[in-house]
């Protein structure tokens, strides 16, 4: 059977919307259960840049172990799927064949370095095509409805790489690659990508910022603050994409009173005027108060909190399609938790709760009011 209910957008707006998200399609006059993809393959756990470094293998080892200790892999509403490699003929329409070729020659001797912080082993080539063949067939999947939706639980991540740049942990932008195909091969129309690492999506934002086929919104800690370096309120996009790049640059300690402002003052709104086709999410941990690289405030419940209401946008505007990557995040208990909800909640389980608790600063909640008034101001979407 088929389901239809009513939904008010953030604008208040009755319309009407076909739910495939929740249960049931006909297929050959069978009933098929309708599951969310766990995309992983065992190589993204061999690519290692240096002993004790924060983007290690334990943090896909620390998901995976929460995943199947809640008994998430024997759920029949989750399907754990091994990906081919991207094509890399999808792979050169966001980074250079030269540069690619580096990658894999340095693969091939074993090491080599890119940034102080970022390097290959013999894995890493591999290892990237991999990932970003994952978001390709997550994406062509959902299309398809073969799947609800999906997590890329992925390494090396990807927001960071630029067309000839690796750096920032990142080699091949996972999430570009997958966006550009949707455009390409499915002849989607708009593509919403949402960011919520800490860090600015620089590569994701730089590889659309002069399109409006894509719908760039970043959430993040202050480039002043931390690398990149990047992702400012007037970084907004040039030519045919001036509007279509939003940046969200939080003050250090905004937590999770921030970012649901910030969802429903401009996430949502932006999204209800740019009513997308696809909506892709840069899924980052490292907003958590715990995690050792940055100084935001985000708790367990806070991600939850984006994380359902960005499928909410799904369900209201792109028919349920929506696929996560994973980018960052480096406390590994957080990695646990965080990878946990997202599964339940894009398989539509009970979410768990956890008793982790941050107080925002007034500082920080006012700093996030100023911006988000700013925002809203410049914007060329609301």
């Amino acid at each position: 059977m088929f389901l239809f209910y009513w939904v008010v957008t953030p604008r208040i707006r009755l319309i009407s919307i076909f739910i495939i998200t929740i249960l049931v399609v006909i297929k050959s006059g069978d009933v098929v259960t309708m599951v969310t993809d766990l995309v992983y393959h065992d190589i993204f756990v061999e690519h290692v840049m240096s002993t004790n470094h924060p983007e290690s293998p334990q943090r896909l080892r620390s998901a995976l172990s929460s995943i199947k200790s809640a008994g998430l892999l024997d759920n029949q509403r989750i399907n754990l799927l091994t990906p081919g490699k991207a094509p890399l003929n999808e792979v050169y329409k966001l980074h250079g064949k030269e540069y690619l070729e580096g990658i894999r020659a340095r693969s091939e001797r074993g090491e080599g370095m890119y940034t102080m912080d970022t390097s290959v082993n013999s894995y890493t080539y591999d290892a990237a095509l991999y990932a970003a063949g994952g978001g390709i067939e997550a994406v062509d999947r959902v299309i398809e409805r073969e799947s609800e939706n999906a997590l890329v639980l992925c390494r090396p991540p990807g927001h960071h790489a630029e067309y000839e740049k690796a750096f920032g942990f990142c080699f091949i932008n996972n999430i570009a690659v997958a966006a550009k195909h949707l455009l390409e091969k499915h002849g989607v129309k708009r593509v919403l990508i949402v960011d919520y690492d800490a860090h600015h999506g620089n590569g994701t934002q730089r590889s659309f910022y002069s399109t409006k086929d894509v719908l760039y919104i970043g959430l993040h800690q202050d480039g002043r603050t931390l690398f990149p370096g990047s992702g400012f309120p007037n970084e907004i996009g040039v030519g045919e994409g001036e509007g279509y790049t939003v940046n969200l640059a939080m003050y250090p300690g905004a937590g999770d009173i921030s970012y649901n402002r910030a969802f429903s003052e401009v996430v949502e709104p932006i999204a209800d005027s740019y009513n997308p086709d696809f909506i892709l999410v840069s899924v980052g941990y490292d907003g958590h108060f715990m995690d050792p690289l940055t100084n935001l405030g985000l708790t367990t419940s806070g991600f939850t909190m984006m994380n359902s209401r960005l499928k909410e946008l799904a369900n209201s505007f792109s028919n349920g399609r929506i696929v996560c990557f994973l980018e960052g995040g480096y406390n590994l208990e957080v990695m646990g938790m965080c990878s946990l909800n997202l599964v339940q909640e894009l398989a539509g389980l009970g979410v768990t709760s956890f008793d982790d608790t941050y107080k925002e600063s007034n500082m920080a909640s006012e700093y996030t009011g100023k911006l988000i008034e700013k925002v809203v101001a410049e914007s060329l979407l609301l």
